[in-house]
Protein backbone atom coordinates (compact mmCIF):
# COMPACT_ATOMS: atom_id res chain seq x y z
CA UNK A 1 0.00 0.00 0.00
CA UNK A 2 2.81 2.42 0.89
CA UNK A 3 4.57 1.87 -2.44
CA UNK A 4 1.34 2.09 -4.44
CA UNK A 5 0.22 5.37 -2.87
CA UNK A 6 3.72 6.85 -3.08
CA UNK A 7 3.71 6.03 -6.79
CA UNK A 8 0.34 7.73 -7.21
CA UNK A 9 1.58 10.77 -5.27
CA UNK A 10 4.61 11.06 -7.52
CA UNK A 11 2.41 11.28 -10.62
CA UNK A 12 0.17 14.06 -9.34
CA UNK A 13 2.53 16.89 -10.22
CA UNK A 14 0.27 18.88 -12.50
CA UNK A 15 -0.64 21.62 -10.00
CA UNK A 16 -3.93 22.37 -8.32
CA UNK A 17 -7.16 24.24 -8.66
CA UNK A 18 -9.73 25.87 -6.48
CA UNK A 19 -11.33 23.59 -3.89
CA UNK A 20 -14.41 25.22 -2.45
CA UNK A 21 -18.08 24.28 -2.41
CA UNK A 22 -21.57 24.74 -1.06
CA UNK A 23 -24.54 22.45 -1.39
CA UNK A 24 -28.30 22.55 -1.11
CA UNK A 25 -29.76 23.37 2.29
CA UNK A 26 -30.00 26.30 4.70
CA UNK A 27 -26.99 28.52 5.13
CA UNK A 28 -25.71 28.65 8.71
CA UNK A 29 -23.87 31.59 10.22
CA UNK A 30 -21.18 30.97 12.81
CA UNK A 31 -18.82 33.18 14.80
CA UNK A 32 -16.86 35.64 12.72
CA UNK A 33 -17.21 33.69 9.46
CA UNK A 34 -19.15 35.80 6.93
CA UNK A 35 -22.34 34.25 5.52
CA UNK A 36 -20.76 34.28 2.05
CA UNK A 37 -18.12 31.84 3.31
CA UNK A 38 -20.59 29.54 5.01
CA UNK A 39 -21.31 26.26 3.29
CA UNK A 40 -24.61 24.46 3.16
CA UNK A 41 -25.27 22.34 6.19
CA UNK A 42 -26.23 18.68 6.26
CA UNK A 43 -29.40 18.69 8.37
CA UNK A 44 -28.75 15.11 9.50
CA UNK A 45 -25.49 16.18 11.12
CA UNK A 46 -26.51 19.46 12.77
CA UNK A 47 -26.41 17.93 16.25
CA UNK A 48 -23.18 16.01 15.79
CA UNK A 49 -19.75 17.31 16.86
CA UNK A 50 -18.92 18.33 13.29
CA UNK A 51 -21.81 20.78 13.37
CA UNK A 52 -23.63 19.98 10.14
CA UNK A 53 -20.59 19.86 7.90
CA UNK A 54 -21.00 17.75 4.79
CA UNK A 55 -19.00 14.55 4.51
CA UNK A 56 -17.61 12.47 1.66
CA UNK A 57 -16.83 8.86 2.60
CA UNK A 58 -16.77 6.94 -0.68
CA UNK A 59 -17.02 7.20 -4.47
CA UNK A 60 -20.81 7.46 -4.38
CA UNK A 61 -20.66 10.46 -2.02
CA UNK A 62 -17.98 12.00 -4.22
CA UNK A 63 -20.03 11.65 -7.38
CA UNK A 64 -23.07 13.14 -5.66
CA UNK A 65 -21.40 16.02 -3.83
CA UNK A 66 -18.17 17.10 -5.48
CA UNK A 67 -19.55 18.99 -8.48
CA UNK A 68 -16.84 17.93 -10.95
CA UNK A 69 -17.92 17.65 -14.59
CA UNK A 70 -14.64 16.96 -16.42
CA UNK A 71 -14.01 13.25 -17.07
CA UNK A 72 -10.43 13.51 -15.82
CA UNK A 73 -11.47 15.44 -12.72
CA UNK A 74 -14.04 12.78 -11.90
CA UNK A 75 -11.38 10.10 -12.21
CA UNK A 76 -9.03 11.96 -9.87
CA UNK A 77 -11.88 12.56 -7.41
CA UNK A 78 -12.69 8.84 -7.39
CA UNK A 79 -9.02 8.15 -6.61
CA UNK A 80 -9.25 10.61 -3.70
CA UNK A 81 -12.26 8.75 -2.29
CA UNK A 82 -10.42 5.45 -2.59
CA UNK A 83 -7.29 6.88 -0.95
CA UNK A 84 -9.26 8.24 2.01
CA UNK A 85 -10.73 4.83 2.85
CA UNK A 86 -13.50 6.56 4.81
CA UNK A 87 -11.11 8.58 6.99
CA UNK A 88 -11.39 12.38 7.34
CA UNK A 89 -14.83 12.63 5.65
CA UNK A 90 -15.20 16.33 6.49
CA UNK A 91 -11.69 17.01 5.20
CA UNK A 92 -12.34 15.11 1.98
CA UNK A 93 -15.48 17.16 1.35
CA UNK A 94 -13.51 20.35 2.01
CA UNK A 95 -10.76 19.28 -0.40
CA UNK A 96 -12.74 17.76 -3.28
CA UNK A 97 -15.48 20.24 -4.22
CA UNK A 98 -15.90 22.16 -7.40
CA UNK A 99 -18.85 24.43 -6.62
CA UNK A 100 -18.55 27.72 -4.71
CA UNK A 101 -19.17 28.22 -1.00
CA UNK A 102 -17.59 27.61 2.37
CA UNK A 103 -17.52 24.97 5.08
CA UNK A 104 -20.62 25.12 7.28
CA UNK A 105 -19.93 25.43 10.99
CA UNK A 106 -22.74 25.19 13.50
CA UNK A 107 -21.01 23.49 16.39
CA UNK A 108 -20.46 24.15 20.07
CA UNK A 109 -16.96 25.16 21.05
CA UNK A 110 -14.79 22.06 21.42
CA UNK A 111 -13.48 21.48 24.91
CA UNK A 112 -9.78 22.15 25.50
CA UNK A 113 -8.09 18.80 25.84
CA UNK A 114 -4.72 17.05 26.11
CA UNK A 115 -4.38 15.23 22.79
CA UNK A 116 -0.90 13.81 23.37
CA UNK A 117 1.33 13.90 26.43
CA UNK A 118 1.84 17.63 27.00
CA UNK A 119 0.24 18.58 23.65
CA UNK A 120 -3.07 20.40 23.99
CA UNK A 121 -5.87 21.46 21.64
CA UNK A 122 -6.99 24.92 22.82
CA UNK A 123 -8.71 26.45 19.77
CA UNK A 124 -12.29 27.12 18.72
CA UNK A 125 -14.76 25.45 16.34
CA UNK A 126 -12.96 26.70 13.21
CA UNK A 127 -9.29 27.12 14.16
CA UNK A 128 -7.14 24.60 15.95
CA UNK A 129 -4.53 26.17 18.24
CA UNK A 130 -1.91 23.88 19.72
CA UNK A 131 0.03 24.32 22.98
CA UNK A 132 3.08 22.14 23.52
CA UNK A 133 4.21 22.10 27.15
CA UNK A 134 7.85 21.49 28.04
CA UNK A 135 10.00 21.72 31.15
CA UNK A 136 11.30 25.08 29.90
CA UNK A 137 8.02 26.64 28.78
CA UNK A 138 5.25 26.39 26.21
CA UNK A 139 5.36 26.46 22.40
CA UNK A 140 2.15 27.85 20.90
CA UNK A 141 1.14 27.17 17.31
CA UNK A 142 -1.00 30.05 15.95
CA UNK A 143 -2.88 32.75 17.84
CA UNK A 144 -6.44 33.23 16.47
CA UNK A 145 -7.83 36.51 15.13
CA UNK A 146 -7.38 39.26 17.74
CA UNK A 147 -6.73 40.12 21.37
CA UNK A 148 -10.29 39.27 22.39
CA UNK A 149 -10.03 35.80 20.84
CA UNK A 150 -6.69 35.27 22.53
CA UNK A 151 -8.17 36.19 25.91
CA UNK A 152 -11.51 34.44 25.52
CA UNK A 153 -10.31 31.22 23.88
CA UNK A 154 -6.55 30.67 24.18
CA UNK A 155 -5.90 32.09 27.66
CA UNK A 156 -9.14 30.74 29.16
CA UNK A 157 -8.56 27.28 27.69
CA UNK A 158 -4.97 27.22 28.91
CA UNK A 159 -6.09 28.09 32.42
CA UNK A 160 -8.75 25.39 32.33
CA UNK A 161 -5.94 22.94 31.59
CA UNK A 162 -3.73 24.47 34.32
CA UNK A 163 -1.30 25.84 31.74
CA UNK A 164 0.13 29.25 32.64
CA UNK A 165 0.02 31.64 29.63
CA UNK A 166 3.01 33.49 31.11
CA UNK A 167 5.09 30.38 30.35
CA UNK A 168 4.66 30.72 26.58
CA UNK A 169 8.17 30.96 25.14
CA UNK A 170 7.57 30.64 21.39
CA UNK A 171 4.56 31.57 19.25
CA UNK A 172 4.92 29.92 15.85
CA UNK A 173 2.65 31.44 13.19
CA UNK A 174 1.87 29.17 10.25
CA UNK A 175 0.96 31.97 7.83
CA UNK A 176 -0.13 35.60 7.54
CA UNK A 177 -3.90 35.27 7.55
CA UNK A 178 -5.46 37.20 10.40
CA UNK A 179 -7.18 34.22 12.00
CA UNK A 180 -3.74 32.74 12.72
CA UNK A 181 -1.68 35.73 13.90
CA UNK A 182 -4.20 38.29 15.23
CA UNK A 183 -3.77 37.47 18.91
CA UNK A 184 0.02 37.08 18.78
CA UNK A 185 0.97 40.59 19.93
CA UNK A 186 -1.25 40.33 23.01
CA UNK A 187 0.10 36.90 23.90
CA UNK A 188 3.66 38.20 23.52
CA UNK A 189 2.87 41.10 25.85
CA UNK A 190 1.49 38.62 28.38
CA UNK A 191 4.41 36.22 28.26
CA UNK A 192 7.44 37.81 26.62
CA UNK A 193 7.41 34.99 24.04
CA UNK A 194 9.39 35.08 20.82
CA UNK A 195 7.21 35.39 17.71
CA UNK A 196 8.23 33.43 14.63
CA UNK A 197 6.93 33.38 11.05
CA UNK A 198 8.46 32.99 7.62
CA UNK A 199 10.13 36.09 6.17
CA UNK A 200 7.93 35.82 3.08
CA UNK A 201 4.76 36.15 5.13
CA UNK A 202 6.02 38.56 7.79
CA UNK A 203 7.18 41.01 5.16
CA UNK A 204 4.40 40.22 2.68
CA UNK A 205 0.83 41.40 2.37
CA UNK A 206 -1.18 40.17 5.35
CA UNK A 207 -4.87 39.34 5.27
CA UNK A 208 -6.40 40.75 8.44
CA UNK A 209 -5.31 43.02 11.26
CA UNK A 210 -1.92 44.77 11.11
CA UNK A 211 0.94 42.33 11.50
CA UNK A 212 2.84 42.35 14.80
CA UNK A 213 6.00 44.41 14.53
CA UNK A 214 9.02 42.10 14.49
CA UNK A 215 11.04 42.75 17.65
CA UNK A 216 14.74 42.08 18.10
CA UNK A 217 14.02 38.80 19.91
CA UNK A 218 11.62 37.53 17.23
CA UNK A 219 12.84 35.45 14.30
CA UNK A 220 12.02 34.05 10.87
CA UNK A 221 11.04 30.45 10.24
CA UNK A 222 12.99 28.72 7.47
CA UNK A 223 12.87 25.41 5.64
CA UNK A 224 14.63 22.66 7.56
CA UNK A 225 14.94 24.72 10.74
CA UNK A 226 14.80 22.94 14.12
CA UNK A 227 13.20 24.65 17.12
CA UNK A 228 14.05 23.02 20.43
CA UNK A 229 12.67 23.80 23.88
CA UNK A 230 12.71 21.67 27.00
CA UNK A 231 13.63 18.48 25.18
CA UNK A 232 11.06 18.87 22.39
CA UNK A 233 12.13 19.60 18.81
CA UNK A 234 9.90 20.88 16.00
CA UNK A 235 11.02 20.62 12.37
CA UNK A 236 9.94 23.49 10.10
CA UNK A 237 9.00 22.89 6.45
CA UNK A 238 8.46 25.86 4.13
CA UNK A 239 5.30 25.08 2.12
CA UNK A 240 4.26 28.11 0.03
CA UNK A 241 0.99 28.11 -1.85
CA UNK A 242 -1.77 28.91 0.59
CA UNK A 243 0.31 32.04 1.18
CA UNK A 244 3.81 32.81 -0.17
CA UNK A 245 5.39 31.86 3.16
CA UNK A 246 3.19 29.19 4.73
CA UNK A 247 5.13 26.90 7.05
CA UNK A 248 4.28 23.39 8.15
CA UNK A 249 5.57 21.47 11.16
CA UNK A 250 6.61 17.93 12.07
CA UNK A 251 7.43 16.89 15.64
CA UNK A 252 7.64 13.82 17.88
CA UNK A 253 4.87 13.27 20.44
CA UNK A 254 3.96 10.53 22.88
CA UNK A 255 0.58 9.10 23.79
CA UNK A 256 0.67 7.70 27.32
CA UNK A 257 4.36 7.17 26.79
CA UNK A 258 4.09 5.54 23.34
CA UNK A 259 6.11 7.42 20.68
CA UNK A 260 4.53 8.92 17.55
CA UNK A 261 5.39 11.67 15.06
CA UNK A 262 2.88 14.44 14.34
CA UNK A 263 2.51 16.23 11.00
CA UNK A 264 0.76 19.60 10.69
CA UNK A 265 0.39 21.20 7.25
CA UNK A 266 0.19 24.97 7.70
CA UNK A 267 -2.23 26.04 4.92
CA UNK A 268 -5.66 24.60 4.20
CA UNK A 269 -7.68 26.56 1.62
CA UNK A 270 -6.50 26.84 -1.98
CA UNK A 271 -5.33 30.19 -3.39
CA UNK A 272 -7.01 31.84 -6.37
CA UNK A 273 -4.33 32.10 -9.01
CA UNK A 274 -2.84 29.29 -10.99
CA UNK A 275 0.82 30.00 -10.20
CA UNK A 276 0.13 29.83 -6.44
CA UNK A 277 -1.91 26.68 -6.94
CA UNK A 278 0.95 25.02 -8.76
CA UNK A 279 3.35 26.05 -6.01
CA UNK A 280 0.97 24.71 -3.38
CA UNK A 281 0.97 21.33 -5.13
CA UNK A 282 4.77 21.21 -5.10
CA UNK A 283 4.74 22.11 -1.41
CA UNK A 284 2.43 19.23 -0.59
CA UNK A 285 4.89 16.90 -2.27
CA UNK A 286 7.81 18.43 -0.35
CA UNK A 287 5.96 18.02 2.93
CA UNK A 288 5.17 14.39 2.12
CA UNK A 289 8.88 13.78 1.59
CA UNK A 290 9.57 15.13 5.09
CA UNK A 291 6.77 13.16 6.75
CA UNK A 292 8.06 10.02 5.02
CA UNK A 293 11.61 10.68 6.21
CA UNK A 294 10.43 11.27 9.78
CA UNK A 295 7.87 8.42 9.62
CA UNK A 296 4.95 10.59 10.71
CA UNK A 297 1.88 8.67 11.85
CA UNK A 298 -0.30 11.51 13.21
CA UNK A 299 -2.29 14.14 11.26
CA UNK A 300 -2.95 17.49 12.93
CA UNK A 301 -4.21 20.73 11.39
CA UNK A 302 -4.55 24.41 12.19
CA UNK A 303 -8.21 24.24 11.05
CA UNK A 304 -10.76 21.73 12.29
CA UNK A 305 -11.78 20.96 8.70
CA UNK A 306 -8.19 19.87 8.07
CA UNK A 307 -8.16 16.94 10.50
CA UNK A 308 -11.86 16.43 11.32
CA UNK A 309 -10.84 17.96 14.61
CA UNK A 310 -14.32 18.52 16.09
CA UNK A 311 -15.16 14.85 15.77
CA UNK A 312 -11.76 13.72 17.03
CA UNK A 313 -11.87 15.94 20.14
CA UNK A 314 -15.33 14.55 20.95
CA UNK A 315 -14.02 10.99 20.56
CA UNK A 316 -10.95 11.74 22.63
CA UNK A 317 -13.07 13.13 25.46
CA UNK A 318 -14.87 9.76 25.67
CA UNK A 319 -11.76 7.65 25.23
CA UNK A 320 -11.47 4.77 27.68
CA UNK A 321 -8.25 3.12 28.86
CA UNK A 322 -6.82 0.90 26.16
CA UNK A 323 -8.72 2.58 23.30
CA UNK A 324 -6.69 4.11 20.45
CA UNK A 325 -6.04 7.82 20.13
CA UNK A 326 -8.25 9.05 17.24
CA UNK A 327 -5.50 11.40 16.03
CA UNK A 328 -3.10 8.50 15.39
CA UNK A 329 -3.61 7.62 11.73
CA UNK A 330 -0.64 5.27 11.35
CA UNK A 331 1.86 5.46 8.52
CA UNK A 332 -0.70 4.24 6.00
CA UNK A 333 -3.15 6.87 7.22
CA UNK A 334 -0.67 9.73 6.77
CA UNK A 335 0.11 8.47 3.26
CA UNK A 336 -3.59 8.22 2.47
CA UNK A 337 -4.15 11.75 3.78
CA UNK A 338 -1.46 13.07 1.45
CA UNK A 339 -2.81 11.02 -1.45
CA UNK A 340 -6.42 12.16 -1.06
CA UNK A 341 -5.37 15.82 -0.92
CA UNK A 342 -3.16 15.49 -3.96
CA UNK A 343 -5.86 13.65 -5.89
CA UNK A 344 -8.41 16.37 -5.11
CA UNK A 345 -6.00 19.06 -6.24
CA UNK A 346 -5.30 17.13 -9.41
CA UNK A 347 -9.06 16.96 -9.97
CA UNK A 348 -9.25 20.73 -9.59
CA UNK A 349 -6.49 21.39 -12.11
CA UNK A 350 -7.99 18.94 -14.55
CA UNK A 351 -11.35 20.68 -14.25
CA UNK A 352 -9.68 24.05 -14.90
CA UNK A 353 -7.93 22.65 -17.99
CA UNK A 354 -11.15 21.08 -19.26
CA UNK A 355 -13.03 24.35 -18.74
CA UNK A 356 -10.28 26.27 -20.51
CA UNK A 357 -10.53 24.05 -23.57
CA UNK A 358 -14.16 25.11 -23.92
CA UNK A 359 -13.65 28.71 -22.76
CA UNK A 360 -10.02 29.82 -23.09
CA UNK A 361 -10.80 33.16 -21.42
CA UNK A 362 -12.12 31.45 -18.27
CA UNK A 363 -8.72 30.57 -16.73
CA UNK A 364 -5.92 33.01 -15.98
Amino acid sequence: MHRELRAIRGKWLLGLGLACAGLAGPVLASGDIPPARQGRADAARINTPNGGRQEIRNRQDMERLSGYTAPGAKAYAAMAADASAGQWPVTLFYRCRNVPGGSAIHAPMPQPIEVFDGVYSIGDDANNVWAIDTAEGIILIDALSNEEDAKRVIVENMRKLKLDPARIRYILITHNHGDHYGGAAYLKSLSGAHLAMSREDWEGKALGAPMPVKAADDFYLTDGQKITLGGRTISVVLTPGHTPGTVSLVFPVTDKGQPHVASLFGGQGSPKNLAALQQFRKSLDHFADVTDAMQADVVLSNHTVGDDGLTKVALLAKRKPGQPNPYVAGREGVIRYSALWQACLSADIDQIAWNAAARPDAVK
